[in-house]
Formats: structure tokens, C-alpha cells, sequence
């Protein structure tokens, strides 16, 4: 081995894996205490690209997910509306029904069942008028609402002939609620819901990838860790012993 005192080639060699040791100790500390195998372009140019349009998608996908369940939430505000309408057709019918009986009816009994079908026509319109979600009404026909409801027209039971016609009119207006409620649940049901599960395992499929690229193996970049502090500790102390070759030049030099 050559003895030299102008260059200590073993210190230079050990000085530059020092420096390589303790980059590997901040990275991984990096690593570590951010959780991502990714932190700079640096790490992994592109795995970082990949990665951060995988993001891009994720991001779009949840806000759509968003949107649906805000449209699914809109129709079933929709949907409670129209049964709670369908529930006073079924009672308005019944009413009619009692009415149309002419047997032992006064014309007390006939105004107290119009008085019942007067309120309960009232509030039939007031459900379809008032019923919104947010701002937008849903049940009107205008733009933004789920479903064009006619307004309850008053039912007459003044007379059996009167009431029977008003009968016919109340089964016409629950056929046409029956096949809006029909509408609105097959929409909510096989469109928005369908959709809204759709969405949902493609952006987990997405998160599950971007994952892989991004998220640290905590075991894994711990163990590389280990390795480059204790190569960064061993270095330290060898550097005491880089001294020994110009100290035995100069230790031959003074014996001569």
C-alpha cells in the first residue's frame, strides 16, 4: 500500500460514503415521517407523474359521487312527498266511497265527509306546491323538479251522482301518482344508485393503485433505515483510523 501525505485517498473515499450514508438516513427519515415512498420528483419521476394523475381522477370521482348522492338525496325527498300524496288519494277514496252510500246519509253526514275532502284535497296541493329540495321545487314541473304533478281539483259530494264522479276522477289522479312514484323509484333505484355504487368501487380501485405507488412499506423503508444509520455510525468511527497512514509516514520520516 502506498504511504502518501498530500492526498489521504482513505479519508476522501470514507468522507464521500459518509455523505451517501447520511443522504440514505434523511431520506428515509423523510420517507417515514411523511408516510409516502414519493415526497420529490426525485424519488420516483414517474411514479410521481402516474401518481398524481391517478389523484386527479380520484379527486373528479368523489366530487361525482358527491353530485349523486345529492341528486339520489333530491329524489327521495321526491319520493316521500308522493306517498305521503299517495296516502291522502287512498283516504280521499275511502271518503268518497262512504259518501256514495246514500243509505241512512243526511246532509250533515254528506258535508262533515266534504269538509274531510276539502282539507284533505288542500293539503294534497299544499304537499306538491311546498315540496323542494334546496331552492328547487320538485314536484311542479318546473325546471330542476323531478316530476310534473297535477294540481287536486276540489271533489264534489253533495249527491251520489256527484260523488261518483268525483271517484272517477280521484282513481284517474292515482293511476298518474302511481306511475310518477313508478318513474321517480326507477330512476333513484336503477340510474342514480346504480351509478353511485359504480363510482364508488371505481375510485376505491383507484385509491387502492395510487396506493401502491405512493404510500411507504413502513418495514421495508424502516430496515433501509437501520442499514444506512448503522453504515452512517460505522463510518463516524473509522474516521479516527484515516490518520495512520500520514501518521506512519511521518513516524518513518523521524527515525531517519
Amino acid at each position: 500500500m502506498s504511504l502518501v501525505l498530500n492526498h489521504n485517498i482513505a479519508a476522501i473515499g470514507l468522507h464521500r460514503n459518509l455523505q451517501k450514508s447520511a443522504w440514505g438516513v434523511y431520506k428515509s427519515m423523510e420517507k417515514l415521517a411523511s408516510g409516502l415512498a414519493i415526497n420529490t420528483a426525485a424519488d420516483n419521476p414517474a411514479g410521481l407523474v402516474i401518481s398524481e394523475q391517478m389523484r386527479t381522477q380520484i379527486a373528479s370521482l368523489n366530487q361525482e359521487i358527491e353530485n349523486v348522492s345529492n341528486d339520489i338525496n333530491r329524489y327521495r325527498t321526491a319520493d316521500s312527498a308522493l306517498m305521503e300524496m299517495r296516502g291522502h288519494l287512498t283516504e280521499l277514496r275511502s271518503l268518497a266511497v262512504a259518501a256514495a252510500n246514500e243509505g241512512g246519509m243526511d246532509e250533515n253526514m254528506r258535508q262533515a265527509y266534504q269538509n274531510e275532502a276539502n282539507n284533505i284535497a288542500a293539503d294534497y296541493n299544499r304537499i306538491r306546491e311546498t315540496a323542494s329540495f334546496g331552492t328547487r321545487k320538485l314536484l311542479d314541473g318546473t325546471e330542476g323538479s323531478v316530476a310534473n304533478v297535477s294540481e287536486l281539483h276540489a271533489v264534489d259530494f253533495s249527491s251520489a251522482e256527484t260523488t261518483e264522479a268525483s271517484m272517477h276522477r280521484i282513481d284517474d289522479e292515482i293511476a298518474r301518482l302511481d306511475n310518477t312514484l313508478s318513474n321517480v323509484g326507477a330512476v333513484e333505484k336503477y340510474d342514480l344508485e346504480s351509478r353511485l355504487s359504480s363510482l364508488r368501487v371505481t375510485s376505491e380501485n383507484l385509491t387502492a393503485a395510487e396506493s401502491s405507488i405512493r404510500d411507504l412499506d413502513y418495514a421495508k423503508e424502516f430496515s433501509t433505515f437501520l442499514r444506512n444509520q448503522m453504515l452512517f455510525s460505522s463510518g463516524i468511527s473509522l474516521m479516527a483510523h484515516t490518520r495512520s497512514s500520514p501518521e506512519l509516514v511521518i513516524a518513518l520520516m523521524s527515525g531517519l
